[in-house]
């Protein structure tokens, strides 16, 4: 299925490759040849930083996933410094977008829980001493 993005507002129906085309226009001009003449979005301003921010975000989501899945607790540690410098960027740059995008961020908030097991098993360690 093909879809193509454009600065239009009207909606405009996803066609899957091979399909019949139905006419677009009353001209009898199928859809795909008005699709294809659509230039791509090319971002700027404002959007373009937005969507760094949120690139490098989503980066950083991506590296706490694999330091969690290594069980590196520092390279855990040092990504979950950065990410909140992160977030306010995004915030910030989301912020200043005109016209407003129509998806809210939501809730970018992240625990922050670096033990992998390892300490957690110390600290059970040292309780059960205690109790006996």
């Amino acid at each position: 299925m093909s879809a193509f993005f454009s600065k239009s507002t009207e909606p405009v129906a996803l066609v899957p490759d091979g399909a019949p085309q139905a006419p677009a226009s009353a001209s009898g001009e199928p859809l795909c040849a008005l699709l294809a003449q659509a230039r791509p979005i090319a971002w700027t301003g404002e959007r373009l930083l937005a969507a760094e921010a949120l690139r490098l975000l989503m980066r950083l989501d991506r590296e706490l996933r694999e330091a969690r899945a290594q069980w590196n607790q520092d390279w855990f540690r040092r990504v979950m410094r950065v990410r909140p410098q992160a977030v306010l960027r995004l915030r910030r740059r989301w912020a200043k977008i005109d016209p407003t995008p129509a998806i809210p961020l939501g809730n970018l908030r992240r625990r922050y829980h670096a033990n992998s097991a390892g300490f957690l098993h110390e600290a059970l360690q040292r309780i059960a001493d205690r109790v006996t």
